[in-house]
């Protein structure tokens, strides 16, 4: 197998954990495979968000959404009121995110796991 082939098996791998982790969890593109891509696949932190945004959005996303909503478990009024705000953030967000230096990119995107993560963990054993 070529270094080529054995990067694409690669990929593909992380793709796979990140699609399990995003349909069990909610999770997948921002918290795995954003990092994954840069630690294991040298992207930078702006092609590894760009890149996610492109493999988890439509078809991660649709799928989760049909298994989900089939069990009942959507609030689609929250859900939809959401969309505005997560639009016009996504826009800004983007426009924001060109204006910083990678390294200062991967700095707010760690950061922000890493907050994130330690009140998820003190919610869910310390409530």
């Amino acid at each position: 197998m070529d270094k080529g082939m054995g990067r694409d098996a690669g990929i593909f791998l992380v793709a796979c954990l990140s699609g399990i982790a995003s349909g069990m969890f909610g999770i997948g593109g921002g918290v795995l495979l954003v990092p994954l891509l840069g630690l294991l696949f040298s992207f930078s932190q702006h092609r590894a968000q760009g890149t996610s945004l492109v493999a988890l959005i439509p078809p991660t996303g649709a799928l989760a959404l049909v298994a989900y909503a089939s069990k009942g478990l959507v609030s689609w009024k929250t859900g939809l009121l959401l969309i505005p705000g997560v639009f016009a953030g996504g826009i800004v967000g983007g426009r924001l995110a060109g204006k910083l230096k990678p390294q200062r990119m991967r700095q707010v995107f760690a950061g922000i796991l890493f907050a994130l993560g330690t009140w998820e963990a003190f919610s869910a054993w310390w409530r």
